[in-house]
C-alpha cells in the first residue's frame, strides 16, 4: 500500500511537471511579437511619392515651356519675314514715275544698294528712250506685288506720249529683284524662253485681264510673230538692261508665270499672258 501511494505521488509530480513545462512552452509560444513602428515606412513612401510627384509635374511644366519658347523663337514675325516698302516719285518737266524703296531691313548697307537697284531700273526708260523730259510726256505708276527677304517684285504701268505724237503710248515693264543678292531675276529664272514661245503660239495662250471683245483678235494677232521671235525675245527679256530695252518683261505672283508680248496700238500696245504650271 505505501508503495502504490509512494507510487502515484511520483507520477502526479512527474504530470504536474509536464504540465508546467507545457504551460510555459505555449505561454512562450503566444507572446505578443514587439510592435514595429510604421510610421516612418509611411512618412518615408508618402514623401518619395510627392517628391515624385512634384518632380515629374516639374520636368512636365518644363518642357511644355522649352517647346513654347521653341516655338516662339521659330515662328517669324511679320517683321521679320516681310519687307516694308514706300513709293517715292521722281519728277522733272512732264516725266513722273513711281518706285518703291525698302523702309525696314536692318542692314542698311544691303538697304541702300536695293534702293538705288529699283530706282535705277524704274528710270532707265529715260535713257533708254531718249526722253526729253520738257518736251516728251510719261506717267508711270508702280504697283509692289510683293516683297520678302527673298524677292522684291515690282510691275510699272503708265503712258509715254513723245513729243509730236499722235497718241500716247500704253506703257508696261516690271521688275524682280533678288533681296539677298541685291540682283535683277529674269525671264528664264521663271521659265523656258522657247516652251513659253510655243505656249504663246498654241491654243492654250490665255490672256491676262482681257476684254472678251479683245481675246479673238489677241489670239490672232499673236500668230503673226514666228517661234523663234517669240525665243528671242523671251531670252532678252527683263532687267538687267543689256542693249535695248526689252520688248517682254515677266513676273511670278502665287505660283503663275506672267509676261508681256507686243501687239499693235489697237489693241493696247502690250498684252500680258498668263501660265500657270500646275494646269497644264
Amino acid at each position: 500500500m505505501t508503495t502504490f501511494n509512494h507510487t502515484l505521488s511520483h507520477k502526479i509530480a512527474i504530470f504536474g511537471t509536464l504540465t508546467l513545462t507545457v504551460a510555459l512552452l505555449v505561454t512562450g509560444c503566444k507572446k505578443s511579437p514587439e510592435k514595429i513602428d510604421l510610421s516612418s515606412t509611411h512618412t518615408s513612401e508618402a514623401e518619395t511619392m510627392a517628391a515624385t510627384t512634384k518632380a515629374s509635374e516639374e520636368t512636365t511644366v518644363a518642357k511644355t515651356e522649352s517647346v513654347e519658347t521653341t516655338v516662339a523663337e521659330s515662328a517669324p514675325s511679320a517683321s521679320s519675314k516681310n519687307i516694308s516698302t514706300k513709293i517715292n516719285t521722281y519728277s522733272s518737266g512732264k516725266v513722273s514715275i513711281a518706285y518703291p524703296s525698302v523702309i525696314n531691313l536692318s542692314d542698311t548697307e544691303k538697304t541702300a544698294a536695293l534702293d538705288a537697284l529699283l530706282k535705277k531700273n524704274a528710270l532707265s526708260v529715260l535713257d533708254a528712250w531718249n526722253i526729253q523730259e520738257t518736251e516728251d510726256s510719261l506717267s508711270i505708276s508702280c504697283q509692289v506685288l510683293s516683297a520678302d527677304r527673298n524677292r522684291i517684285t515690282v510691275v510699272y504701268t503708265g503712258t509715254y506720249t513723245a513729243k509730236k505724237a499722235a497718241y500716247p503710248t500704253n506703257v508696261m515693264y516690271s521688275n524682280t529683284v533678288d533681296v539677298a543678292n541685291v540682283s535683277d531675276i529674269g525671264f528664264d529664272h521663271f521659265a523656258d524662253p522657247y516652251t513659253m514661245a510655243g505656249y504663246v503660239l498654241s491654243e492654250d495662250c490665255t490672256f491676262y485681264q482681257v476684254e472678251e471683245s479683245l481675246k479673238a483678235q489677241l489670239m490672232n494677232v499673236k500668230n503673226d510673230t514666228s517661234l523663234e521671235t517669240y525665243t528671242q525675245m523671251f531670252t532678252n527679256a527683263d532687267f538687267p538692261l543689256e542693249g535695248d530695252f526689252p520688248e517682254s518683261f515677266s513676273y511670278e505672283n502665287q505660283g503663275v508665270i506672267y509676261f508681256s508680248i507686243p501687239v499693235p496700238h489697237a489693241l493696247g500696245d502690250y498684252a500680258i499672258v498668263m501660265f500657270a504650271p500646275d494646269s497644264k
